[in-house]
C-alpha cells in the first residue's frame, strides 16, 4: 500500500514538474499529495511533514499549496525556508516566484549565518524577504541581535539591504551595544551602514550608560574607531557634572568612555560631591574632559575661558572662591573626584576670596 502511494505520489509529481516548463519545484516527501486543476490552474496540494525545492529555494512546512499559473506556494505550519545563508521560520509564508518575494507572518524568524555560525537574527510579527533586490523588511514587535556588534534591538520597523549592507530602522528604535560599559541608544531613526561600521542616529538621540547619558539632535557612531559625534544642542549628563556645547565628541576604549570634547559655545558645570549643587562651572571655546575609571579625572579649556570654583568650608578644608578669565584652564582630579590642581594660562583676570577662621 505504501508503495503503491509512493509510486502515485512521484507520478504526480512527475507530471507536475513537467507542467512548470523551466520552474523546477522537486518534492522530496509529503505524506499527502493531491493535484487538482481549475479552470487552467493546475494546484498541487501538500499535507504532512511537507518537503520541497522552488528553484534554488528550499521549503519546509506541515501543508503547502502550489499554484502553476499564478507561480505562488503558500506554505502553514511551521514553515521553514532556507536560501543561501538566509533562513526564515514562520507560522505562515507566501512565496511569488514572478517577483520572488517570500511573504511571512506569526513568529517570523529570519537568520543570517557564515560558516554554520548565526552572525544576526530578526523576530518580528511579519516580513518580507525580496530575493530578487536581497533585502528583508520586518515589522510589528521587532527585535533583532547582531554577533559582530554584540548589539541587540527592538523598534517597530526595520529594513536591511544585504547586497548594500544598510539598514534602518524606526518606529521607536532601541540599540544595546554591549562591552565593558554597555550602551543603550534611543533616536527617532537609525541607519546601520555595516560596511564602515558606522551607526547614525536622527532626532531625541539619548545615549545612556551606567554613569552617564548624552543627548543631540544628531549622532554619528564610527566603531572603528570608537568615537560618538554629537550634533544638535548635545548635552552631557553624571552624577557629577552636566556639559554643553555645539558639537560633542566621545572617545571609547573597549566601549568606556576615555575622552569628551566639547567644540564651541562650550560649557561645564561640575561638583565634587555628587550630593551638593554642581556650582562650579567653565566656559570655553573648546573643552577637553579625561576620564578614568568612569570618573572625570582632569580637563583643559581654551579660548576665551572663564571659570567659577567654590569649595565650602568643612572639617578640613577652609572656604574658597576662584573666578578667573584667560586663554587656557587645566585642572586635575583626584580618584575621590577632589580637586587637585587648577592653573590658568595666558591674559588672567581674577578674584580670589578665602575665609579662615581667627
Amino acid at each position: 500500500m505504501k508503495k503503491a502511494f509512493l509510486i502515485g505520489s512521484l507520478l504526480l509529481a512527475a507530471v507536475f514538474l513537467l507542467a512548470q516548463g523551466h520552474e523546477k519545484i522537486r518534492v522530496i516527501h509529503s505524506d499527502k499529495l493531491q493535484l487538482t486543476k481549475m479552470q487552467d490552474e493546475q494546484v498541487m496540494k501538500l499535507e504532512g511533514r511537507v518537503h520541497f525545492w522552488y528553484g534554488k529555494t528550499e521549503f519546509k512546512a506541515d501543508r503547502a499549496l502550489i499554484f502553476d499559473l499564478q507561480k505562488i506556494a503558500r506554505l502553514d505550519g511551521n514553515v521553514k525556508v532556507s536560501n543561501d545563508s538566509l533562513s526564515i521560520a514562520a507560522d505562515s509564508l507566501t512565496y511569488y516566484r514572478k517577483v520572488e518575494q517570500l511573504n511571512a507572518g506569526g513568529r517570523v524568524l529570519i537568520e543570517e549565518k557564515k560558516k554554520g555560525t548565526v552572525m544576526r537574527w530578526f523576530r518580528a510579527d511579519k516580513a518580507v524577504y525580496d530575493q530578487l533586490h536581497n533585502s528583508v523588511t520586518v515589522w510589528e514587535n521587532v527585535s533583532s541581535h547582531d554577533r559582530e556588534e554584540n548589539a541587540d534591538i527592538t523598534c517597530g520597523y526595520a529594513f536591511w539591504d544585504r547586497k548594500t549592507r544598510y539598514s534602518y530602522l524606526v518606529e521607536e528604535p532601541l540599540i544595546h551595544i554591549a562591552g565593558k560599559d554597555t550602551l543603550t541608544v534611543r533616536a527617532d531613526k537609525f541607519e546601520y551602514f555595516q560596511t564602515e561600521r558606522k551607526l547614525m542616529a536622527t532626532f531625541n538621540v539619548l545615549v545612556q550608560t551606567g554613569e552617564f547619558e548624552a543627548s543631540s539632535d544628531f549622532l554619528v557612531y564610527l566603531m572603528n574607531e570608537d568615537k560618538a559625534m554629537f550634533i544638535g544642542q548635545p548635552e552631557f549628563r553624571s552624577d557629577k557634572a552636566i556639559a554643553s556645547a555645539g558639537e560633542f565628541y566621545l572617545y571609547f576604549q573597549d566601549r568606556v568612555l576615555q575622552t569628551a570634547e566639547l567644540i564651541d559655545s562650550c560649557r561645564l558645570d561640575f561638583t565634587e560631591n555628587e550630593d551638593q549643587h554642581r556650582q562650579n562651572w567653565v566656559t570655553a571655546d573648546y573643552i577637553r574632559v579625561a576620564f578614568e575609571d568612569r570618573q572625570i579625572r582632569g580637563f583643559e579649556a581654551e579660548k576665551s575661558v572663564e571659570y567659577s570654583y567654590l569649595r565650602e568650608k568643612s572639617e578640613d578644608r577652609d572656604y574658597f572662591l576662584n573666578t578667573a578669565a584667560g586663554e587656557n584652564l587645566e585642572a586635575s582630579f583626584s580618584d575621590k573626584s577632589e580637586l587637585e590642581t587648577m592653573k590658568m594660562r595666558s591674559r588672567i583676570k581674577g578674584v580670589y576670596k578665602f575665609h579662615k577662621d581667627s
